[in-house]
């Protein structure tokens, strides 16, 4: 199947926010995804707390009960109206919400200590500039989770058309693409990251309203990978 870069990234993004007007219920469900709490387990239990915590391309929040543990500010942005709209009362009254696109965001130099982007990297035809661009609006010496599924994915490829390898559609809309580990921390580092602990982990998802039908399993990698500090003036 023969699609041009430009067409396929715009054409996917009108996906997701075709998905989001298409239900008033919740997408993801209002469960935190099952990756997040046992990554920062270290974290929650320690009561770390970060000044300026961002949930990048958060969607419906469906993390942020868990963000607002750790942060003092707390900021979500994505690119889709519909997606915003639909944050949760109890939970919109904690946040910034922010539309934009995730490679041209209007945050400042170093505005965040910490940053999530969940299921996001899979979704996008080009994930460096997005990368790149959280690397600019991360301080230095934040931190950046990510989860990044590979081949071993339960999903992968599952009622997907093949674009190339490890690169798909789902449901002829959907874009998604599957980075084994050492093309995930290649990526990574070349958006300007030191990666640190990364761990593979399993959890069971519930059926999504109208994208996947069925309770289903998924396997990614997560990272934890960090700007640089800033070099000490001599």
């Amino acid at each position: 199947m023969n699609v041009r870069r430009d067409d396929l990234s715009e054409r996917n993004k009108n996906a997701w926010s075709r998905l989001y007007r298409s239900t008033p219920r919740l997408v993801w469900g209002s469960r935190p995804v099952g990756f997040l709490e046992p990554f920062l387990a270290e974290e929650l239990a320690a009561g770390r707390k970060f000044p300026r915590v961002l949930d990048a391309a958060g969607g419906e929040g469906r993390n942020l009960s868990v963000l607002a543990r750790l942060a003092n500010e707390l900021t979500l942005c994505d690119a889709s109206a519909s997606a915003l709209e639909k944050i949760p009362t109890d939970l919109a009254a904690k946040v910034r919400r922010v539309q934009c696109d995730l490679d041209k965001t209007p945050f400042q130099n170093g505005e965040f200590d910490f940053i999530l982007l969940c299921d996001v990297v899979e979704t996008l035809p080009e994930p460096l500039p997005a990368l790149r661009e959280l690397h600019r609006i991360l301080a230095p010496g934040g931190t950046l989770i990510c989860n990044i599924p590979g081949p071993e994915d339960e999903v992968a490829g599952v009622e997907m058309t093949e674009l190339g390898p490890n690169r798909y559609l789902y449901h002829s809309e959907f874009f998604y693409q599957f980075l084994e580990k050492q093309e995930a921390i290649k990526l990574l580092e070349s958006a300007g990251f030191v990666v640190g602990r990364n761990k593979l982990m399993h959890w069971e998802e519930e059926a999504h309203p109208e994208f996947r039908g069925t309770v289903h399993q998924h396997t990614s990698r997560v990272f934890l990978v960090q700007k640089p500090p800033a070099a000490k003036p001599r």
